[in-house]
């Protein structure tokens, strides 16, 4: 059984779908490039951090455990299998109840990434206020671990909708626009990953 789609009074944005036509696509294209630009200025300070230390991590610091750390990179990227089929079969709107439990599928999956990268800050053998290491290494896991409860918890919000109503036209635009984001959270977190876990490893 699939709820009834309530239609807005005006739907034009919602004929457009989600292109570049749409108000929506730029809006949710300009966040990503925002918050990539926080991602690279980031990674910009972890290198220049990098330069002032003579061995990295730094002396009496243990390299980073891999175990978490994979498992959590495997989670987010598997991840975006379900968002991909959920994004492919969003318009369809007499499917209303499948796309919420496969919005409450990717849920777990988001859940399951944030639970994780609790335990990956105990992983970095280090604090936020032993060093400079210490410090970029939290902010990198931190700023990250935003983005995953932000996306996860608007996973839920869109799963709420589609199994409890009432449902209007434009929710299903915002399913593809939480899918683009996150595939952005996902494919962010595999050069995050090679740069905290896999570069202090490089001798």
């Amino acid at each position: 059984m699939s709820i009834p789609v309530q239609s807005p009074r005006d739907t034009r944005l919602a004929e457009e779908g989600f292109s570049h036509h749409a108000p929506v696509w730029w809006g949710n294209t300009l966040v990503i490039l925002l918050e990539g630009a926080g991602f690279f200025a980031l990674v910009v300070t972890y290198f220049y951090i990098w330069r002032n230390f003579d061995t990295w991590p730094p002396t009496a610091t243990l390299v980073p455990d891999l175990g978490v750390s994979t498992l959590n990179l495997a989670v987010l990227v598997v991840g975006i299998l379900p968002m991909w089929h959920l994004a492919h079969i969003a318009p369809r709107q007499d499917k209303t109840r499948a796309l919420g439990y496969w919005l409450l599928a990717c849920f777990v999956f988001g859940l399951t990434a944030a639970v994780l990268r609790v335990m990956e800050f105990r992983s970095v053998h280090t604090w936020w206020n032993d060093n400079a290491y210490g410090m970029i290494v939290w902010a990198i896991l931190a700023v990250h671990f935003a983005h995953i409860v932000a996306a996860t918890l608007e996973t839920l919000v869109l799963a709420i909708v589609m199994l409890r109503g009432p449902v209007r036209e434009k929710h299903f635009r915002d399913l593809s626009v939480n899918a683009v984001y996150w595939y952005f959270v996902a494919l962010s977190w595999v050069g995050l990953y090679a740069l905290v876990f896999l570069s202090p490893r490089v001798r």
